[in-house]
């Protein structure tokens, strides 16, 4: 379009700067063609360099980028003019070749159109580059991306790097932007807020939470701190992963009032990185995060004692604690309940009964977490009366837990036989409108096999079948040798026709449970008719060692037995 509008002027520019045919076109021509020149067209660059249009273009367009690159300084052109020279002879040398351009000429492009603040022109060719080389190593392309930046000299700017981050979460590639964030870090090139949250948007549009907590901590070591922008993206991923009404509450517990966002998200992050067994680097986020005023002091160090009782370290934990107390920072709830839990792990109910002692006199109020801990410590200890005591207390205050700690608790109590509390819990949870699933009905089948209660066992699977819950092999094995466990082989067998049924396959496990229930009931007929049908199936089920030789020597007793 330039060149119609123009043609006299263009003409006149061309023939003055023509490179005779005979005259060997050398990279350093070019690039002092590009440099020198207010515009070029592709008509202007195909009429000075005919020779240069046949040749490949691996042969003069890395040479000709990289020498616009080193010796810019000395034109008088501006840097926005060689850069958009410079894009021109890339896109003109592109359509005189079939081959197409190296990743080495997409770089160098790049930076240059990068310094000129040439953003969107770079962006473009920069996300060209990465589709065009998708198939190879992500490592791959940073090094060469980088190389590029380093050899480009004075010409390149730390805002090529930046945009090679911006041009990896455009393409939702969230993975790969946060490896170019670790890679430019490791060389002392520390990506953007902008590139940062750039890469926490992406990650929480493709649902990558994982990788956008890996860059909210990365952000956070390298001391770029969070702005409004990068909270809200935080908050984001927290409720789409349905933990912000909890973190946030937790929060407010430690505190004794609501807190702001940003505080709700880096408290967040401490507990992922808890969470991902990293205490000590947990524990460094949050000195560091303290330091900063990013968080209030009692939650910083709530959060540490919280830290060292997950991982047992009670005397950690309680030193801690006494710091908080020397520095100002009244008790709370949550603390207590860490402490409370710890010791309740390592057996200590007496020393957990008499923290709640404690927390009750400083007037805090016990949560559904105090008592489950109580809960599940005394009846472990076999202190079966003070847990029925703190189990209806809580029922009593309307608390019930999460799923996770009912399943704590319900272990606790079917291990103890306390199969009436353990369905009370049951209700209670329904009552509260939490679906009980696989794991809790589970838990309840064992809790009635241990007490001998075959038609509880039942029961539980009926009321599975009504809840509309599907059973799964794990459900049925559970029910198998729970009914065997109560002496009911005969009833558990009936749970085989019921899985074919339900296209579900009988396991070695299941058959080998039968075999040596029938043994023991002494129904040796019924144990050969299995062990028949284990071996005959399409899918030849083998039975384990032991169950062979339990039937082995049951048939020799037999047979003893009845001869004369």
């Amino acid at each position: 379009m330039v060149a119609r509008r123009h043609g006299g002027a263009l003409s006149r520019r061309v023939s003055a700067s023509t490179v005779p045919s005979s005259t060997l076109v050398t990279p350093q021509h070019i690039s002092h063609y590009l440099a020198h020149n207010p515009r070029v067209t592709w008509e202007a660059l195909s009429a000075s360099f005919p020779a240069a249009a046949a040749a490949a273009p691996d042969e003069h367009v890395d040479a000709v980028l990289l020498s616009l690159a080193r010796n810019s300084a000395s034109s008088s052109s501006s840097a926005e003019t060689i850069a958009k020279n410079a894009h021109s002879f890339f896109h003109w040398s592109a359509s005189s070749s079939s081959s197409p351009h190296s990743l080495r000429s997409y770089c160098l492009l790049v930076h240059l159109l990068s310094r000129a603040a040439l953003i969107r022109h770079a962006s473009v060719i920069l996300q060209s580059a990465i589709t065009r080389h998708s198939s190879s190593p992500t490592s791959h392309f940073l090094d060469a991306f980088f190389a590029a930046y380093e050899d480009s000299g004075t010409a390149a700017t730390t805002r090529g790097l930046h945009l090679l981050v911006h041009a990896y979460a455009e393409l939702r590639l969230s993975e790969e932007a946060l490896e170019a964030c670790r890679y430019l870090a490791r060389r002392g090139v520390t990506p953007s807020l902008p590139a940062f949250n750039a890469v926490l948007h992406a990650a929480q549009r493709t649902g990558r939470f994982r990788v956008a907590w890996e860059v909210f901590e990365l952000m956070t070591l390298k001391r770029v701190y969070a702005n409004q922008a990068t909270v809200e993206l935080v908050i984001g991923v927290l409720s789409r992963e349905g933990a912000l009404a909890r973190t946030a509450a937790l929060v407010e517990r430690i505190h004794g009032k609501k807190c702001s966002p940003g505080v709700v998200a880096h408290v967040a992050l401490a507990l992922w990185i808890f969470e991902e067994a990293r205490t000590d680097q947990g524990i460094l986020l949050l000195r560091r995060m303290l330091q900063r005023s990013i968080v209030f002091d009692d939650i910083a160090y709530s959060l540490i004692v919280h830290a060292y009782c997950d991982i047992g370290e009670l005397k950690s934990a309680h030193e801690q604690w006494d710091d908080m107390v020397c520095r100002g920072c009244h008790p709370n709830a949550f603390v207590y309940t860490c402490l409370i839990r710890a010791h309740c792990r390592e057996g200590g109910v007496s020393e957990a009964i008499q923290l709640l002692q404690e927390m009750l006199s400083k007037k805090l109020k016990p949560y559904d977490a105090t008592y489950s801990h109580l809960i599940t410590g005394c009846f472990r200890q076999e202190r079966a009366e003070e847990g029925s005591e703190y189990f209806d207390k809580m029922l009593h205050e309307g608390l019930v837990p999460d799923i996770g700690t009912c399943n704590e608790i319900l272990e606790a109590l079917c291990g103890a036989g306390e199969v009436s509390k353990a369905n009370e819990l049951v209700t209670a949870m329904i009552d509260k409108g939490i679906v009980p699933g696989q794991d809790t009905y589970c838990r309840l089948i064992d809790g009635y096999s241990k007490v001998g209660d075959a038609q509880g066992v039942v029961k539980i699977y009926y009321e599975m079948e009504h809840m509309g819950l599907t059973c799964c092999t794990e459900v049925f094995t559970c029910l198998i040798r729970g009914l065997c466990q109560c002496g009911n082989p005969k009833e558990a067998e009936k749970f085989l026709s019921v899985m074919e049924r339900k296209s579900l396959v009988p396991t070695s496990d299941m058959h080998d449970t039968l075999i040596s229930s029938y043994c023991e009931k002494g129904n040796t007929k019924r144990a050969l008719r299995l062990y028949d049908t284990m071996i005959t199936r399409k899918d030849k089920l083998i039975p384990y060692a032991d169950t062979f030789m339990t039937l082995v020597r049951r048939i020799i007793k037999v047979k003893t037995n009845c001869s004369p």
